[in-house]
């Protein structure tokens, strides 16, 4: 078996990318995995540092390049080094850690996703202490749109609300999409 088709649930906070990455790798039959920064900042409790994106830029590249062995067809990530390189980006985050390394840049291509599905934040917010901002949506969903477009990532924004909605349209997406690639 040659490596999966990797797929990135991507966007701002709160939108439901876990619940839809989870649901979609069961549909699909695939390997799911998980976010390396959730746990690694419930874990330690550190604050968003320069020190703190690096641990999470490293345990998130373990975690991609072992799902890039999985044994399946498909294999749906709760987003990938691209989206630790859009939070340390930040306009808000960036001036007080430091310039985002091209080297995460370059470990982000090299680790790059077939497919990156954007979800919209037209869902209630739920918040969240992990989160810098707590409370409200630190992006907006063009801020991660327009990321895929500057590292030419291949993405489909979702826009459906519903739960049952978004993972049909995930579903169909998907199965357009690797049926391309297998062509």
């Amino acid at each position: 078996m040659t490596r999966p088709f990797i797929i990135t649930i991507f966007g701002a906070e709160s939108t439901g990318k876990t619940t839809l990455s989870r649901q979609l790798a069961k549909k699909l039959d695939g390997a799911w995995s998980y976010e390396f920064a959730r746990p690694y900042l419930e874990t330690t409790g550190e604050d968003v540092t320069a020190a703190s994106m690096r641990a999470i830029w490293q345990g998130q590249t373990g975690l991609q390049r072992q799902m890039r062995r999985a044994k399946t067809r498909y294999v749906v990530q709760d987003t990938d080094l691209f989206s630790t390189a859009g939070y340390w980006q930040f306009p808000h985050i960036e001036p007080t850690i430091g310039t985002c390394p091209r080297v995460l840049i370059r470990d982000a291509t090299k680790l790059a996703s077939d497919l990156y599905l954007i979800v919209q934040s037209n869902i209630p917010f739920e918040p969240d202490p992990i989160r810098f901002g707590g409370d409200v949506r630190e992006s907006k969903d063009e801020y991660w749109i327009e990321l895929c477009r500057h590292y030419h990532l291949p993405y489909v924004v979702i826009d459906a609300s519903d739960q049952d909605i978004r993972i049909q349209e995930a579903t169909q997406i998907v199965a357009e999409r690797s049926a391309l690639c297998v062509a």
